[in-house]
Protein backbone atom coordinates (compact mmCIF):
# COMPACT_ATOMS: atom_id res chain seq x y z
CA UNK A 1 0.00 0.00 0.00
CA UNK A 2 1.22 3.49 -0.96
CA UNK A 3 0.46 6.44 0.90
CA UNK A 4 0.75 9.96 -0.81
CA UNK A 5 1.13 12.99 1.29
CA UNK A 6 0.10 16.39 -0.15
CA UNK A 7 2.11 19.49 1.70
CA UNK A 8 0.99 21.64 -0.46
CA UNK A 9 -2.43 22.11 1.18
CA UNK A 10 -1.24 22.65 4.36
CA UNK A 11 -0.46 25.72 5.74
CA UNK A 12 2.55 26.29 7.70
CA UNK A 13 3.00 29.80 8.14
CA UNK A 14 0.27 31.54 10.30
CA UNK A 15 -0.91 34.37 8.44
CA UNK A 16 -2.86 35.99 11.12
CA UNK A 17 0.67 37.00 12.84
CA UNK A 18 2.82 37.69 9.78
CA UNK A 19 -0.31 40.01 9.31
CA UNK A 20 0.15 41.39 12.76
CA UNK A 21 3.42 41.92 12.26
CA UNK A 22 3.24 43.90 8.97
CA UNK A 23 0.57 46.11 11.18
CA UNK A 24 3.06 46.65 14.16
CA UNK A 25 6.01 47.59 11.08
CA UNK A 26 3.77 49.51 9.20
CA UNK A 27 2.63 51.80 12.59
CA UNK A 28 6.38 51.90 13.77
CA UNK A 29 7.01 53.41 10.13
CA UNK A 30 4.00 55.80 10.23
CA UNK A 31 5.76 57.10 13.34
CA UNK A 32 9.10 57.95 12.06
CA UNK A 33 7.12 59.68 9.43
CA UNK A 34 4.99 61.62 11.44
CA UNK A 35 8.19 62.59 13.70
CA UNK A 36 10.72 62.91 10.61
CA UNK A 37 7.98 65.83 9.35
CA UNK A 38 7.40 67.20 11.93
CA UNK A 39 11.59 67.60 12.37
CA UNK A 40 11.86 68.93 8.52
CA UNK A 41 9.13 71.69 8.95
CA UNK A 42 10.33 73.33 12.56
CA UNK A 43 13.69 72.79 10.36
CA UNK A 44 12.61 75.12 7.56
CA UNK A 45 10.83 77.41 9.96
CA UNK A 46 14.38 77.50 11.79
CA UNK A 47 15.95 78.65 9.02
CA UNK A 48 13.12 81.33 7.73
CA UNK A 49 13.83 82.62 11.07
CA UNK A 50 17.44 82.75 10.66
CA UNK A 51 17.72 84.35 7.30
CA UNK A 52 15.18 87.37 8.29
CA UNK A 53 17.53 87.75 11.49
CA UNK A 54 20.76 87.74 8.99
CA UNK A 55 19.01 90.24 6.54
CA UNK A 56 17.74 92.63 9.21
CA UNK A 57 21.59 92.25 11.09
CA UNK A 58 23.02 93.02 7.36
CA UNK A 59 21.07 95.70 7.18
CA UNK A 60 21.96 97.45 10.40
CA UNK A 61 25.60 96.93 9.74
CA UNK A 62 25.92 97.89 6.53
CA UNK A 63 24.12 101.72 6.99
CA UNK A 64 25.62 104.21 8.62
CA UNK A 65 25.52 104.63 12.03
CA UNK A 66 24.26 108.02 13.71
CA UNK A 67 26.41 110.14 14.80
CA UNK A 68 29.09 109.50 12.04
CA UNK A 69 29.93 111.33 8.96
CA UNK A 70 29.63 110.15 5.49
CA UNK A 71 33.24 111.20 5.19
CA UNK A 72 34.06 109.10 8.24
CA UNK A 73 32.11 106.03 7.14
CA UNK A 74 33.66 106.20 3.88
CA UNK A 75 37.19 105.89 5.38
CA UNK A 76 36.09 103.37 7.73
CA UNK A 77 35.13 101.00 4.89
CA UNK A 78 38.18 101.75 3.13
CA UNK A 79 40.28 100.94 6.26
CA UNK A 80 38.30 97.42 6.96
CA UNK A 81 38.88 96.80 3.23
CA UNK A 82 42.20 97.43 3.77
CA UNK A 83 43.10 95.33 6.43
CA UNK A 84 40.80 92.67 5.00
CA UNK A 85 43.74 92.73 2.19
CA UNK A 86 46.03 92.29 4.12
CA UNK A 87 44.72 89.44 6.28
CA UNK A 88 44.32 87.33 3.24
CA UNK A 89 47.27 88.05 1.97
CA UNK A 90 48.58 86.55 5.14
CA UNK A 91 45.83 83.82 5.18
CA UNK A 92 48.14 81.75 2.57
CA UNK A 93 51.19 79.44 3.88
CA UNK A 94 53.72 81.75 1.85
CA UNK A 95 56.11 79.70 4.29
CA UNK A 96 54.87 76.03 2.93
CA UNK A 97 55.08 77.10 -0.88
CA UNK A 98 58.81 78.40 -0.34
CA UNK A 99 59.42 75.13 1.49
CA UNK A 100 57.66 72.90 -1.29
CA UNK A 101 59.54 75.19 -3.70
CA UNK A 102 62.76 74.72 -1.90
CA UNK A 103 61.97 70.56 -2.18
CA UNK A 104 61.54 70.13 -6.07
CA UNK A 105 64.17 72.29 -6.95
CA UNK A 106 67.63 70.62 -8.18
CA UNK A 107 71.03 70.84 -7.84
CA UNK A 108 72.05 73.37 -10.65
CA UNK A 109 69.40 75.39 -10.78
CA UNK A 110 69.31 79.08 -9.42
CA UNK A 111 65.79 81.05 -8.65
CA UNK A 112 66.21 84.52 -9.10
CA UNK A 113 63.04 85.82 -8.95
CA UNK A 114 59.08 84.95 -7.69
CA UNK A 115 56.64 86.62 -8.59
CA UNK A 116 53.01 85.90 -6.92
CA UNK A 117 50.00 86.53 -7.99
CA UNK A 118 47.50 86.18 -4.75
CA UNK A 119 44.42 86.60 -6.35
CA UNK A 120 44.70 84.02 -9.57
CA UNK A 121 47.23 81.72 -7.34
CA UNK A 122 49.44 82.03 -10.04
CA UNK A 123 53.42 82.16 -9.49
CA UNK A 124 55.70 82.92 -12.13
CA UNK A 125 59.66 81.66 -11.67
CA UNK A 126 62.55 83.06 -12.98
CA UNK A 127 66.36 81.21 -12.82
CA UNK A 128 69.38 80.34 -14.30
CA UNK A 129 70.86 76.53 -15.06
CA UNK A 130 74.00 75.03 -16.20
CA UNK A 131 71.60 73.79 -19.32
CA UNK A 132 68.14 72.98 -20.56
CA UNK A 133 68.54 69.21 -19.80
CA UNK A 134 68.47 70.81 -15.73
CA UNK A 135 65.57 72.87 -16.71
CA UNK A 136 63.67 70.27 -18.37
CA UNK A 137 64.07 67.90 -15.05
CA UNK A 138 63.27 70.70 -12.65
CA UNK A 139 59.79 71.15 -14.97
CA UNK A 140 59.23 67.58 -14.19
CA UNK A 141 59.75 67.37 -11.09
CA UNK A 142 57.53 70.74 -10.75
CA UNK A 143 55.00 68.42 -12.23
CA UNK A 144 55.35 65.68 -10.30
CA UNK A 145 55.13 67.63 -7.27
CA UNK A 146 51.41 67.90 -6.01
CA UNK A 147 51.84 71.33 -4.76
CA UNK A 148 51.90 72.86 -8.28
CA UNK A 149 49.96 72.23 -11.45
CA UNK A 150 49.54 73.94 -14.79
CA UNK A 151 53.56 74.34 -15.12
CA UNK A 152 54.35 76.23 -18.41
CA UNK A 153 57.64 77.19 -19.29
CA UNK A 154 57.30 80.83 -20.55
CA UNK A 155 60.32 81.43 -22.31
CA UNK A 156 64.40 80.19 -22.16
CA UNK A 157 67.38 81.54 -23.89
CA UNK A 158 71.43 80.84 -23.72
CA UNK A 159 73.14 83.17 -21.58
CA UNK A 160 76.77 83.34 -21.14
CA UNK A 161 78.67 83.34 -17.61
CA UNK A 162 82.17 84.50 -16.87
CA UNK A 163 84.78 84.07 -20.01
CA UNK A 164 84.00 80.39 -21.05
CA UNK A 165 80.66 79.22 -18.93
CA UNK A 166 77.07 78.97 -20.71
CA UNK A 167 73.82 78.68 -18.93
CA UNK A 168 70.26 79.04 -19.50
CA UNK A 169 67.82 81.64 -18.09
CA UNK A 170 64.43 80.39 -17.99
CA UNK A 171 61.11 81.36 -16.69
CA UNK A 172 58.17 79.21 -15.54
CA UNK A 173 54.60 79.81 -14.75
CA UNK A 174 52.82 77.72 -12.39
CA UNK A 175 49.56 77.52 -10.02
CA UNK A 176 50.43 76.55 -6.42
CA UNK A 177 47.75 74.18 -5.18
CA UNK A 178 46.68 75.71 -1.95
CA UNK A 179 46.30 73.45 1.04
Amino acid sequence: MRFTINIATRTHIDLKMVNRACYVVLALLLAILIWNISRFSWGIGELRRLQADNTSYETQLNSRPSGVSEKDFTRLLADITFYNGIIGRKSYDWLGMLEQLEVVTPEGIALTALVPDTKSGEIKIDGHARSFAQVRSYIEKLEDSKAYTSILLLSHSNIVVGEKGKGVQFSISCKAALQ
